[in-house]
């Protein structure tokens, strides 16, 4: 797997405010079979992956933030793509986050591990 934009796709469907490019986006960037897990849920398959996404999307993006890329690398089959959320309009940040993702043959995401980390 290499980069090849896959890091701006990603973080862009937590930023898309429209929920049908969101949906559409879910299925480009993971794979059918996925798993999203943050600290709280499991999420399997796109229909409950979208619902993360738009959860995530509802209570911070739509308030006014925004989830930018911190920092990322990748190794093989496997990337560690770490994001921070601020203001849209500038400001400090609020929060950070590091995905641990394994990919598919297709490229797409196989697994997602969201872990917090303090700023």
């Amino acid at each position: 797997m290499s980069d090849n934009g896959f890091v701006e796709r990603y973080l862009a469907v937590w930023n898309e405010p429209d929920p049908v490019r969101r949906r559409k986006a879910v299925a480009e960037v993971w794979h059918e079979d996925a798993l999203y897990a943050n600290t709280g849920r499991e999420f399997k398959g796109h229909a409950e992956i979208e619902e993360a996404v738009t959860e995530a999307y509802d209570e911070f993006v739509a308030k006014g933030f925004a989830f930018r890329l911190h920092a990322h690398a990748v190794n093989h089959t496997t990337a560690r793509l770490t994001w921070d959320m601020a203001p849209k309009d500038g400001g400090d940040v609020v929060a950070r986050g590091t995905e641990y993702l394994a990919f598919a043959p297709d490229g797409r995401v196989l697994t997602d591990h969201q872990f917090p980390e303090e700023i």
